[in-house]
């Protein structure tokens, strides 16, 4: 019940106020709010928020003051309460933050509305000066808050694994996958006990999950080709084949064996060994950069000792030595494709990798397995110009209307930008993605072959001037 006129004087002139004016007594309540008062003195602070906005609705007078002075007492009751609860409340409080923290109000949405309810109640009691079974009943939300913690901390980090799990179990992994989707289980439950003894360790059961996850996912290709087998769609012998294709373009690639009629072993030993030999390449490379530096730096001593005069001549000198620098590079960068994986052009200093490998889907820029194959050859090669510009160009047939053809193409740069921003760590601001539709074909358009080879991504790899010399 609101006071009268007379009783608000009253307690104007008999109450020591500490406020006297709406700016006092906001700033009062502002005060209130950055110590939660709202949450553990929720009454007190209705109270003075309510008196508060009657006073902001009242003329001056007799009668805002008389507010005034309410939502002071308010606030400041309010402010008590809130610090006897941060006192007497203290775990659960803490329990509920690193449950707010952990997002428990979206992953455990039940289990959160019963500590607050509980929580509340607490609160109430401490209020009311029952601080022992306030206290009781911290404790019964702190259990409730912690187990949702847990729940929120599973939920962010496993939920990915476990609908990888569901989807196996879905495609009968159960039957044809065993050895994957009993993997991928054990890796899930390892993941989960882990978080169980300390929730707040989070790398080795992200891994686990992650490994749970890719388990599953191979649990589900194993069951879809065993039930290709099945359904009479393939046979054994087409499977092995089919497998075997990848390693055989990279042995390829790599130049090595790819005789796999004694199995795998022959070819993947040779392959490590490709593999083992690239860090020693590396290394050549970058003695022959120092070597190139350190001629730079006799003539450019040189030029110093004849006093400048030479200085057409060592201009030249060093762009023959860096011309030289980028013919080497493009020789190492020939080597990582087969003509049917890539074209790989000299544009001046400019390389242009044209993946003639690379496919998509008609009307898609999703990136399949084999293409991710062929775009890490593709971060090999970029990485041999550390400091360089990406372009990828994405170019289509004529066929459709050039809107659509416009769009696709941007798609379909943007999904090969993004791979190599997302997997290979090359910083955003070196790739950009374009599109040119079908504006820029290399073959004509009449001919089913020459609309296939305008359907392409052209990556552009543009070294800075520090490479060029």
């Amino acid at each position: 019940m609101r006071a009268s006129p007379l009783c608000a004087l009253l307690l104007l002139l008999s109450s020591p106020v500490s406020a006297t004016s709406i700016d006092d007594v906001t700033s009062l309540q502002i005060e209130a709010e950055a110590a939660r008062a709202a949450l553990l003195s929720p009454q007190s602070y209705l109270r003075g928020s309510e008196a508060l906005q009657q006073a902001r609705d009242e003329a001056p007078g007799e009668a805002r003051q008389g507010d005034l002075v309410q939502a002071t007492e308010a606030f400041e009751t309010a402010l008590a309460n809130a610090a006897t609860a941060r006192a007497q409340l203290s775990q659960p409080l803490a329990a509920r933050d690193a449950a707010n923290q952990a997002e428990a109000f979206r992953f455990a949405p039940t289990d959160w509305a019963r500590g607050e309810k509980i929580l509340a109640d607490a609160i109430r009691k401490l209020e009311r000066g029952k601080v022992d079974a306030a206290v009781d009943r911290g404790a019964d939300a702190q259990e409730i808050y912690r187990g949702a913690e847990l729940v929120a901390i599973k939920g962010r980090l496993l939920s990915a694994a476990r609908s990888a799990l569901v989807e196996a179990e879905a495609s009968r992994a159960g039957k044809l996958a065993p050895r994957s989707l009993a993997r991928a289980q054990e890796l899930l439950a390892q993941a989960d006990s882990a978080l169980e003894q300390d929730r707040y360790q989070t790398d080795a059961p992200s891994r686990l999950a992650a490994a749970a996850r890719y388990q599953a996912r191979l649990a589900v290709r194993v069951a879809g080709q065993a039930q290709r087998v099945r359904a009479g769609e393939a046979t054994v012998e087409d499977l092995l084949l089919e497998w075997q294709q990848p390693l055989t373009r990279l042995a390829q690639t790599a130049g090595t064996s790819t005789d796999l009629a004694d199995g795998f072993q022959a070819a993947e030993g040779e392959l490590q060994a490709e593999l083992e030999r690239l860090p020693r390449l590396e290394n050549e490379l970058a003695e022959r950069s120092r070597q190139v530096a350190g001629l730079e730096e006799e003539i450019r001593e040189l030029d110093t000792r004849l006093g400048g005069a030479n200085a057409e001549r060592r201009d030249l000198v060093r762009q023959l030595e860096a011309d030289a620098r980028v013919r080497e590079q493009f020789d190492v960068v020939q080597t990582l494709f087969t003509p049917q994986d890539a074209d790989v052009l000299r544009d001046g200093d400019r390389l242009i990798v044209r993946l003639v490998g690379l496919r998509f889907a008609s009307n898609s820029a999703e990136l399949d397995v084999e293409a991710q194959e062929l775009l890490q050859r593709l971060e090999t090669a970029i990485e041999i110009f550390p400091r360089s510009e990406i372009v990828v160009e994405g170019h289509t047939d004529s066929s459709g209307s050039p809107q659509l053809n416009q769009s696709l193409s941007q798609e379909r740069a943007q999904a090969v930008a993004s791979y190599l921003v997302d997997s290979s760590g090359i910083q955003a601001f070196r790739v950009q993605a374009s599109g040119y539709g079908d504006s820029r074909p290399i073959a004509t358009n009449r001919t089913g072959e020459g609309r296939a080879q305008n359907r392409r991504i052209d990556v552009v790899i543009v070294p800075q001037l520090q490479e060029r010399g």
